[in-house]
């Protein structure tokens, strides 16, 4: 458990609280590319980190995130007019650029130099991977966009989806590390699908108590869960941690790869972005299909909404009779069914109530990295030495198979995608 203290230093990302400094170190990735407007369409609303933002694109199709509020007399930018390669308030007509710089203030005199010394709140945006990243931190020059293995694939290759959850990023991403409620939560009534009895489903049956190796890095850890099969082996299954909100899990043989984002919307609320993507083939459409339905993966919403179609209010649309009959829970969709145990804690959950057991390894590590390295970005006052390395986060989450006896930290051959490859460092200068 947490004391009072601990649970709000874990959960509270707002301007000037230690988690929202750290996580200010790093690219927060805001939503998918397919959201942002088009060149002098309206802005979209954003909320990131309890910041009211608006999102744009100029005429000269840069894309431009500034805070929701105008410097002027504070009304919202979301009601301005995105023209000539800015966006107007509405208000008085003060118009700024992409980067917060006003370019035009009709209601002073010709003569004021004003509109100089007046900025709008700005921060750097990119396209990459299918998805917009903002960078909300103070280091210049801004780092590097971190070095994902979907983030220079072919569009064709790459698939990306973002949906809302009513509590704390923490708290969500939790159970995104939590491989013990697998055989629990996610198990199907008298499963007979071959599929899934592969490399994932019956093996998740045999040994309901994995054994946990957590191995650190310098951005996260690898959190480790191996169960007993087949008598005399371990199905290892390896998820990746990385700050300061990145997930993986590994695929089951054959599926594409994927990421998964819980970005703070505000400390009630997250955004979860997932990526799915393939290096080397095409995404087909029997796998975007069963994406767009919410069936694995990524989460079914109402068309054009990044709210869920099975969601909290509706109690996730939950069929009794499917529960005795096809699925454990009765609930739809395996992030559906995520949802439900993490929202219905409360939007943020009472971790001075919990009782954690050996099954909970992950988490707490989850927890103890996130709260170190936010105590050591307060303490110094410099962002965390990950962000400045993005070949940390050009890794993979693995899976395998090893002789029960083998003690998989030492597994070199299984765990070499899951570690990052450092940059070879220069060579010397040779001198006469």
């Amino acid at each position: 458990m947490l004391t009072h203290e601990k649970n709000a230093l874990l959960t509270q990302c707002g301007p000037g609280t230690p988690m929202g400094q750290l996580m200010r170190s790093f690219w927060i990735p805001a939503m998918t590319a397919a959201e942002v407007p088009p060149a002098d369409e309206p802005p979209v609303r954003l909320t990131l980190l309890g910041e009211r933002l608006v999102v744009f694109r100029d005429s000269e199709g840069r894309v431009g995130v500034l805070e929701e509020n105008c410097p002027h007399r504070g009304a919202s930018l979301f009601f301005g007019r995105n023209e000539e390669g800015g966006i107007r308030c509405v208000y008085h007509g003060w118009k700024f650029d992409v980067d917060g710089h006003c370019l035009h203030m009709p209601t002073e005199p010709a003569t004021s130099r004003m509109c100089q010394n007046v900025k709008a709140r700005a921060y750097p945006a990119r396209l990459a991977g299918a998805v917009l990243w903002v960078y909300m931190g103070d280091a210049k020059p801004v780092p590097e966009l971190p070095a994902f293995g979907f983030m220079d694939q072919p569009d064709a290759h790459l698939y990306a989806s973002r949906w809302h959850q009513e509590c704390n990023y923490a708290q969500a991403m939790e159970g995104e590390l939590d491989s013990a409620h697998v055989g629990f939560l996610h198990q199907m009534v008298n499963q007979t699908d071959p599929d899934h009895q592969a490399l994932t489903g019956k093996y998740f049956q045999e040994d309901t108590a994995p054994e946990w190796k957590i191995l650190p890095g310098m951005a996260g850890f690898m959190a480790c869960n191996g169960r007993r099969v087949d008598g005399d082996k371990r199905y290892w299954r390896l998820n990746q941690f990385l700050l300061p909100f990145f997930t993986m899990i590994p695929p089951r043989p054959g599926d594409a790869q994927l990421v998964r984002m819980w970005v703070p919307m505000t400390d009630e609320r997250c955004w979860v972005i997932c990526v799915s993507w393939r290096p080397d083939a095409p995404l087909n459409e029997a796998e975007l299909a069963a994406w767009r339905n919410g069936e694995n993966s990524h989460r079914k919403v109402i068309p054009g909404t990044t709210t869920p179609v099975e969601r909290l209010d509706n109690d996730y649309l939950i069929d009794r009779q499917e529960q005795k009959t096809i699925s454990f829970t009765g609930i739809k969709g395996i992030r559906a069914q995520d949802a439900m145990v993490t929202e219905t804690a409360g939007p943020i959950a009472d971790r001075t109530r919990e009782h954690l057991g050996t099954s909970d390894m992950a988490v707490v590590a989850m927890r103890r990295t996130l709260m170190e390295g936010a105590s050591q970005c307060a303490a110094t006052g410099q962002p965390h030495p990950a962000a400045a390395n993005p070949w940390l986060y050009a890794v993979r989450a693995v899976q395998t198979v090893l002789p029960q006896e083998q003690d998989v930290a030492t597994a070199d051959d299984f765990l070499a995608p899951a570690r990052g490859t450092p940059p070879a460092a220069p060579r010397a200068t040779e001198t006469a």
